[in-house]
């Protein structure tokens, strides 16, 4: 995260909302700003997510990052490889859409 932010700030210089957010952190964090002087920079293009689905349960995806070329917008790509348990939730998601199930409840006598 760290890396990011600093790769944030160099692309968007120092009058940018990221500076802002570096100089609150460096005063609320001496651990902050003492990462922040080591000056790692990093970019990452391709994650691994965990997304939960209140029905699915989690469903482990890849993630890459496109970005604009100013670095200000990204559209993330989630993807999974076919015949994975993944690919298969995917599959099932594109079947169930917004619909929602009731959670089972007790059985009751009714008179």
């Amino acid at each position: 995260m760290l890396a990011n932010l600093r790769a944030a700030y160099g692309s968007m210089g120092p009058q940018s909302r990221a500076s802002e957010l570096v100089r609150a952190l460096q005063k609320a964090s001496p651990e902050f700003a003492e990462l922040w002087e080591r000056h790692e920079v990093a970019t990452r293009f391709a994650d691994h997510k965990t997304l939960i689905h209140p029905e699915l349960g989690a469903i482990e995806l890849d993630c890459q990052a496109l970005f604009t070329e100013d670095q200000s917008q990204a559209l993330l790509v989630l993807t999974e490889p076919p015949r994975s348990e993944g690919y298969e939730k995917l599959q099932l998601l594109g079947v169930l859409g917004q619909e929602r199930f009731p959670t089972h409840t007790t059985p009751r006598l009714i008179r």
